[in-house]
């Protein structure tokens, strides 16, 4: 069987509607938003229980219930960011991540069912974790982190499985007997899996740092408190960063050398922003106020270079089967692209900005908050934005519709 031959074949016949370089740098774009809060829940949850665990201190209390708080939420929007970067990658790499899937179908189901049980999990703890919580509450909230952590590692095999469609038929037919049950995981790179994991110490170190100077202004965040916080960021994100750079030469040890990837540019780059992070994390070990946003925004950059890292070791890994994404068949649909970037920049930028911007002031507020006239216009923007939209996407249904009758 020819391989590349393969891939040609099960590519969508009907093509996609604009070239395919939009639709990878969308898929790059988009996943660094997600893996951001796959990074902080996981963060925030490992430390949400280390603080119950230690709530005889009242720091580690309120800090274990603020996290609780923080990995609610982060898990909420890392489904939700975590459907553009699967969709995009569904376009363009269709015959990859659908084999992959089928081949590990009962796990690539069981995520969903693992996920709810783990969200669910999340919420008793959620609810539960107060002041005078039994010590029974710990282990909802193990059960969820261990879920997401069994999650994360499903999504890390069927990607990795993607990449080696030379092993394909030897997974689905192993000694000529065909297995269709998908009851296995075929392939994992336990280097690459850690990877993502001091990935999110680090991300959680910066967020930590800006954290406590988010809270600064707030009189019922007492300094010592968040000082506390700081202090933790610091050496988690330190930590985290420089066993990163270490992770990341293992995982590159295990990439087949003829690829290319040690000399890649943008591996360089990234093994040098990892060891400029660390530094920069551990410097703010001691607690002391200020450098959290920019930390934060350094941990925003790591995870870009990490998105595109990823998509050069997938272009390194396919390129001996001749697969090249950027040759995928392009039936033009100029109206649905035009659509979409519209509402990317209309819809998103006003209405995901006013959310943004409402959240991040009514947050420093002591109280109840009262929005100024900048939000006040912003709000209204955004609510003329969505009726705009709504009237275009059926005006343009409609003049689809009447122009095919």
């Amino acid at each position: 069987m020819d391989i590349g031959s393969t891939l040609q074949v099960l590519r969508d016949p009907a093509g996609i509607p604009s070239h395919p370089l939009v639709f990878q740098v969308l898929m790059v774009f988009t996943w660094i938003f997600h893996i951001l809060f796959v990074n902080i829940a996981l963060g925030a949850a490992t430390m949400a229980l280390l603080g119950f665990r230690r709530r005889v201190d009242p720091h580690w209390q309120r800090l274990s219930i603020a996290m609780t708080k923080v990995a609610k939420v982060s898990v909420s929007l890392l489904v939700v960011l975590g459907v553009a970067p699967l969709l995009f990658t569904q376009v363009i790499y269709d015959p990859q991540w659908y084999t992959s899937n089928v081949l590990s179908a009962g796990w690539a189901i069981a995520f969903i069912f693992t996920l709810i049980i783990g969200y669910s999990s999340w919420f008793v703890f959620y609810f539960r974790n107060k002041e005078g919580a039994g010590s029974g509450v710990f282990w909802f909230g193990a059960l969820g982190l261990g879920m997401f952590l069994l999650d994360g590692f499903i999504m890390h095999a069927l990607s990795y499985q993607a990449l080696l469609p030379d092993q394909w038929m030897e997974w689905y037919a192993p000694n000529g007997e065909v297995d269709m049950s998908g009851s296995a995981i075929h392939a994992w790179q336990t280097a690459r899996g850690l990877f993502f994991l001091a990935m999110s110490a680090t991300v959680f170190g910066a967020f930590l740092l800006a954290y406590g100077d988010y809270f600064a202004v707030r009189e019922d965040r007492p300094a010592d408190y968040l000082a506390f916080a700081r202090r933790l960021g610091g050496r988690i994100g330190g930590i985290g960063a420089g066993t990163a750079f270490v992770l990341l030469i293992l995982w590159l040890a295990g990439v087949p050398g003829e690829l290319g990837m040690w000399t890649h540019p943008i591996t360089l780059l990234l093994a040098i922003y990892l060891a400029v992070i660390a530094f920069g994390l551990w410097r703010h070990r001691q607690g002391n106020p200020g450098g959290g946003y920019l930390m934060m925004m350094l941990a925003t950059g790591m995870a870009a270079l990490v998105a595109i890292f990823r998509e050069a070791l997938r272009v390194a890994y396919m390129r001996p089967f001749g697969y090249d994404a950027l040759d995928y068949k392009v039936m033009a649909d100029y109206p649905s692209t035009a659509l979409f970037f519209l509402t990317l920049l209309g819809v998103g930028g006003l209405v995901g900005g006013f959310y943004l911007l409402t959240l991040y002031r009514a947050g420093r507020t002591d109280g109840v908050y009262q929005a100024d006239a900048t939000v006040a216009r912003l709000g209204s923007s955004a609510v003329g934005i969505l009726v705009v939209w709504v009237a275009v996407f059926f005006l343009t249904g409609l003049w689809v519709w009447l122009g095919n009758v």
